[in-house]
Parts: C-alpha cells; structure tokens; sequence
C-alpha cells in the first residue's frame, strides 16, 4: 500500500526521511500554508528552478508557465472540484474548482494547493497492493479528473431542469440570471480542463521518461489524456446546449413583442378611424349603449380576432390546447 504523508511537521519529515531512505513511493499532499520553499528544497529534494512553476499559483498565470520537466521531476498544473462547506449566495452548484500542482518524481507524488483541505481524505483514490508506482499517479489524476466530471455533470442537470422548466407553459420563463450562472461555470471548466488537454501529453512524455518511477505496460497517462480530450468535448456540447437555449428565449421574447405589435396595430387604426368627427357617426353616437357597442365593442372583437388568429395559431398556443 502507497504511504500517504500529510503536512510537514516535525514527524512528517522524519517519516519522509525514512521513506526516501528505504527506497519507499509515497504520497505527500500539502496546503501552501504548511510549507515554504525552502522546506520543499530541504525535505523533498525539489529542484530550484522547478520550485517556481510549484509554487506560482497567479490566475494571470498561463499553464504552460507551471510546467517543468528536467527527467528528475514533472510539475504541471490539474484541477479538481470538492464539496463547498455551504453554497454561497444561493449558488445551484456544491462542487468548487481547486487548483492543484502536483510533483512527480521516482521518490514521490506531490500535491500542493492553497486551501487547506486533504485531498486524500477527500479523493480517496484506489491504489491496491502490488501495483507499478506510475499506476499510483495515474489513479490520483484519475479520482482528480473524475470530480471535473462531475463538475460537469452539475451544469447540466441545471441547464435540464431549466429545460424542462421552459418547455413547461404553465411555469415561469427560464431566468436570465440562471443562465448567466450556467454559462459562467462551463467557462471557468472550460479555462480550466483546456490547458489541460494541451500539456498533458507532454505530461505523459515526461512521466514517463523519469529515473527510478516503477512503469508497467500500461498506458495510464495515455488514458488522462483521452479522458481529458472526452471532458473538453462534453464540456463544448454543453456550451452549444446553452447558447442554443438562449436562443431560444431570445426567440421567444422576441415573437411575444411581435404578437403585442400585431394586436396594437389594428387597434391603433380603429381608434384613429372613430376619433375622427364624421358627421354621420356624430350623429349615430348620441346614447351610451351606442357608445360602448362601437367605442369598446369594436375594440374587444378586434383584440379577440388578433387573439385568435395569430396567438392560439402559434406553436405555443398548440402546446396550451394540447396540456388542456
């Protein structure tokens, strides 16, 4: 079974000692607040110039600027998404993107983010006795990827039920607001899964061309990256999902302006055609029955005409008389 050290405390570095020593691959995840650089140099052996790349955790920062390859050691940028402690501002999602660097050497794995959370605790990948060392790296990649997934897979059961909720005549429209929401969490996996799609084969390359990390046949990191291409795909139908939903609404508010249009049109005419003062019709409009019956009546029989034709005509008005 893969050790697994969390933190470097006093205890820790001896454990690392000891481990290193026997020749033991082992598991190290930390939060940058438990180390430094120099505790990343003295400990675990990281090389200098790749300390940068780990340690460089700026937003503004491309991922190709945290990878570092020397045949000793790769450092790459992942991601994965944990449970939020609570959904904050009413969000529809309980999953939130962690930015994760990872290390991988002959000696060891590294995971380094900046909250404090243990990734195994919350990933507990599945690393049987007995298996190659690059195995033990690609399942930890794989439970990481695996909670992208799932990321995903919340985005589009929202953009479903905001489907079903459209489809329904009788509900309320689908909410701008939502759709913003939507739309903003497939584009923060989408900058985040992308770069991943483009350096991971060179990942696999360099992982695999490493000094003392136990392989087997296997094609593990061949199998991130197909995974990693599969997410990006799904991640783009989900957008094209999305788009074609908005124009959807779009194409709804626009065909409701266009019936208020039509309806006010007609009605526009008629009550520009009686405010002018024909003598005859002075004349005929002299009670109040004769009033209401040409004033209004005209008005109601025009708007239930409109109604009629253009409303209960239209695709919508079908799917109303065929729920009733």
């Amino acid at each position: 079974m893969t050790e697994i050290v969390e933190g470097l405390g006093a205890a820790e570095r001896e454990r690392i000692g000891a481990l290193r020593r026997s020749r033991r691959f082992f598991w190290v995840d930390l939060s940058v607040g438990q180390t430094s650089r120099d505790d990343l140099r003295e400990v675990l052996g990281v090389p200098e110039r790749a300390l940068g790349p780990l340690c460089d955790f700026g937003k503004g920062v491309a991922a190709s600027r945290k990878f570092f390859a020397d045949g000793q050691v790769v450092v790459f940028a992942f991601s994965c998404y944990l449970e939020s402690s609570a959904s904050a501002g009413g969000s529809l999602y309980r999953l939130r993107p962690v930015e994760v660097h990872v290390v991988v050497s002959g000696d060891y794995l590294l995971s380094l983010h900046e909250e404090r959370v243990s990734l195994p605790g919350l990933l507990p990948p599945d690393m049987p006795e007995g298996r190659s060392e690059q195995y033990v790296v690609y399942t930890v990649l794989d439970s990481m990827l695996t909670t992208e997934f799932d990321a995903l897979n919340e985005a589009e059961l929202a953009l479903e039920r905001l489907g079903l909720t459209s489809s329904d005549m009788r509900a309320g429209r689908a909410p701008m607001a939502a759709l913003r929401e939507i739309n903003s969490r497939l584009s923060g996996l989408r900058r985040r899964v992308g770069p991943q799609r483009g350096l991971f084969e060179r990942v696999s390359v360099e992982i695999g061309r490493l000094e003392g990390l136990g392989a087997d046949d296997e094609p593990y990191f061949e199998r991130i990256a197909l995974q990693v291409g599969r997410l990006v795909d799904a991640i783009d139908a989900a957008a094209d999902a999305l788009a074609k939903g908005i124009d959807l609404r779009l194409n709804e508010t626009t065909y409701w302006l266009t019936v208020v249009a039509t309806i006010f049109l007609p009605l526009t005419f008629i009550t520009g055609f009686f405010g002018m003062n024909f003598g005859w019709m002075v004349r005929q409009i002299d009670t109040a029955l004769a009033f209401w019956l040409l004033g209004i009546g005209t008005l109601v029989v025009g708007v239930a005409l409109i109604w009629r034709l253009v409303v209960r005509g239209s695709p919508a008005g079908a799917d109303q008389d065929a729920a009733q």
